[in-house]
């Protein structure tokens, strides 16, 4: 089960890229501040993660919605929304991966989300998103040194997000275009150094996520690939710069580009329907 949890969200956080289902990231600065014109100014959400737990408002606004998450625990964590259709809730949720069985598709009212992706301790990243009206649940699935993902731990909490009529869902404007397919990245332009809005489509088939690793010196994308597929113990050969989670909508990540190098990798995650 420990597995089967760990494929849904994180398991790609790898690198250069690895997104969601229709989603659409902006990736770009280390600093983690997302662009947004004055125009359309989203709505800024704080999330702090520590060990097991997220700070954050229970209840937000539809419309355009910044996640600001910041690492405040020891462990490396992030926040992937899962929206909760059927009238779910999280405790349906809990429920649900506490009795799944190892290759195990998710039921239908799984719904990924999107959400900030993997940041390291001390650190914090951006991601700015159009949220529908729903329930959702803000859930990390990291595996901490053992293997075991925090989401075992209790690190879960719900997430309202209301209706709003005044709703803004005018989307930052990419300059870089990424398609994920099965199983590959195609970028519009090559990436360079520097901020970036960089916009995620995910072609028909199955969820993906978007992660950026800058890896550690002495260290290679083999080490990265090892590291991945031994369950992830111990410490990991880099440390993640901000991106973004398994999605089926517009995202845009925010990130601080300077030149490094960074493992790019798809995954096979649990089918969503």
């Amino acid at each position: 089960m420990v597995r089967n949890i760990r494929i849904l969200p994180l398991a790609a956080l790898v690198g250069l890229a690895a997104c969601s289902v229709k989603e659409t990231p902006k990736v770009a600065d280390t600093a983690a501040t997302p662009a947004a014109s004055a125009s359309a100014a989203p709505n800024v959400v704080a999330i702090t993660a520590s060990e097991y737990k997220f700070e954050m408002p229970d209840q937000i606004p539809a419309g355009l919605t910044t996640f600001r998450l910041t690492d405040g625990g020891k462990e490396i964590h992030h926040a992937t929304l899962i929206k909760l259709d059927s009238g779910k809730t999280v405790a349906d949720l809990a429920n649900g991966i506490k009795n799944m069985k190892p290759g195990t598709p998710p039921p239908g009212w799984v719904i990924p989300s999107g959400g900030p992706n993997a940041v390291a301790p001390g650190s914090s990243s951006g991601l700015t998103m159009v949220m529908q009206p729903g329930n959702y649940a803000v859930v990390c699935f990291i595996p901490d040194s053992k293997g075991v993902p925090h989401v075992a731990h209790g690190m879960m909490k719900a997430l309202t997000v209301t209706e709003n009529p005044n709703a803004n869902t005018t989307e930052p404007t990419a300059d870089v275009t990424v398609t994920l397919k099965d199983y590959q990245f195609d970028f519009s332009t090559p990436l360079t150094a520097g901020k970036h809005t960089i916009k995620i489509v995910t072609a028909p088939g199955q969820p993906h996520e978007f992660t950026f690793f800058s890896l550690a010196p002495g260290k290679s994308a083999a080490d990265f690939t090892k590291f991945v597929e031994s369950g992830m113990k111990g410490a990991p050969p880099g440390m993640p710069a901000p991106a973004s989670g398994p999605c089926r909508s517009s995202r845009y990540p925010s990130s601080t580009g300077t030149p490094a190098t960074a493992r790019g990798r798809w995954h096979r995650p649990a089918r969503c329907r």
